[in-house]
């Protein structure tokens, strides 16, 4: 088997079987590897994989080293393989953290009951009679932000905590959050 076989087939392998777990998600759900927390660093928020093995990155990986041999095969069999490999790995890393980072970053909102639960905030002034904006406040990873009028037609004011009674047409109908006790 010649290296250019070899390389075309690390190249067509890898799109096929990106395009396979793209069709049958659950072969990504199965073979993403990217709970090993042994490769991962924490910074702040955000968890930085060291080894990129889910099937996306790996998927690229091939990919990018049969691509990035084939435009190298002037060159020593070392340099190609060194080039490739670096190659893949920065591409695989690139894609296996920013799939990771806007995984964590999806609202976690999944039905009407939670979004309803949320505590609210006033982000933007709902003028008497109109339409402002109000934001969820106190959540770990996501913020919801929904249009806003208020149920008796009032003004509520930036900054006040407010409930949703009903969300109607995409509009959060919300009234001020009574403090009890004084």
């Amino acid at each position: 088997m010649s290296e250019q076989t070899i390389y075309l087939t690390c190249m067509i392998g890898g799109i096929l079987l990106l395009l396979a777990s793209i069709v049958f998600s659950a072969v990504d759900d199965m073979f993403d590897f990217s709970a090993f927390d042994l490769f991962s660093l924490d910074i702040g928020e955000f968890d930085l994989d060291i080894l990129p093995v889910s099937m996306k990155s790996l998927c690229l990986a091939a990919t990018v080293f049969g691509s990035v041999s084939m435009l190298l095969m002037e060159q020593p069999a070392s340099i190609r393989h060194t080039a490739a490999g670096v190659c893949a790995y920065v591409g695989a890393f690139i894609v296996q953290n920013l799939t990771g980072f806007l995984k964590n970053h999806q609202s976690e909102a999944d039905t009407m009951e939670s979004i309803c639960s949320r505590s609210y905030v006033v982000n933007i002034a709902i003028p008497q009679q109109g339409y402002g904006s109000v934001a969820s406040s106190e959540q770990d990873r996501s913020v919801i932000t929904m249009t806003a009028k208020s149920l008796d037609g009032s003004a509520i004011s930036v900054g006040t905590r407010v409930d949703i009674i009903k969300i109607t047409e995409h509009i959060a109908v919300v009234m001020p959050v009574v403090r009890q006790g004084g």
